[in-house]
């Protein structure tokens, strides 16, 4: 195969790789967005940008008039969030934006250091098919990118995509269920303030370079170390948070 061929069938390869879905915030960008996923993108945004926050009350008045959209779709946009764990809703008190106690996060960091790292072994298995190497590579230099200008959202959405990316590579349907049921978004909005104010992105920048160098030299026992390693780390960040992070205990 010819050197242009071969970077036009690389280039296929990643078109059809790049498009599943793990995250509130990046699946709604291969179809035409409706209301309710005007207000559902918008309200996941809002979490990472500081606009809301756990604990907080959403009023479909409020949200109605925000998003310029009916009841209806932000009824929709609520159930959707609430599906994704983000929102809960009550009779009596109605939507608010999910809490997590710190004993919550741990549990969940215990289940994300066994399925992180099994996808980052399997990945490591599987680079070597046909796309695989270049989307990894791409992702981890995109990620890079966004670090060093310092854009908190698209540097999150960058993030979403490396670990989208473990999956599509590592291909376990099973794995995937797994770790889409699996809340996390609501232990990085949770620690965001702290993250910026620490910096404690750089060295996670570090943890993403060292998973995605194991994964690429197919080494599936350093792949899973690493990725474990990376969970560890953002599981001593929550350990370290002040009470107030966690408005649940202050309440």
């Amino acid at each position: 195969m010819t050197a242009t061929l071969k970077s036009s069938a690389q280039k296929v390869a990643y078109r059809k790789l790049a498009s599943p879905r793990v995250s509130g915030v990046d699946h709604l960008d291969q179809r035409q967005e409706s209301s309710s996923d005007k207000v559902f993108r918008g309200i996941v945004r809002g979490l990472y940008d500081g606009r809301y926050v756990p604990g907080q009350r959403l009023v479909e008045a409020d949200l109605t008039r925000d998003f310029k959209v009916s009841r209806s779709s932000v009824r929709e946009a609520l159930n959707r969030l609430r599906a994704e764990g983000i929102v809960t809703l009550n009779l009596h008190r109605g939507a608010q934006i999910r809490s997590l106690t710190r004993e919550e996060a741990f549990e969940i960091m215990d289940l994300l250091e066994v399925l992180v790292g099994l996808a980052a072994r399997l990945a490591a298995r599987r680079i070597d098919q046909p796309g695989h190497r270049v989307l990894l590579e791409s992702c981890l230099t995109t990620l890079s990118d966004h670090m060093r200008r310092s854009e908190f959202f698209e540097f999150v959405r960058a993030r979403n995509d490396f670990y989208r990316t473990l999956l599509r590579i590592a291909g376990s349907g099973e794995l995937k269920r797994l770790l889409t049921s699996v809340h996390v978004n609501l232990i990085r909005i949770q620690s965001r303030a702290l993250e910026v104010q620490y910096g404690r992105e750089k060295m996670r920048m570090e943890d993403y370079r060292v998973i995605a160098a194991a994964v690429l030299a197919g080494d599936a026992r350093r792949a899973e170390t690493a990725a474990r390693r990376h969970v560890n780390n953002v599981r001593k960040l929550l350990g370290s948070l002040p009470q107030q992070i966690y408005p649940s205990e202050a309440d």
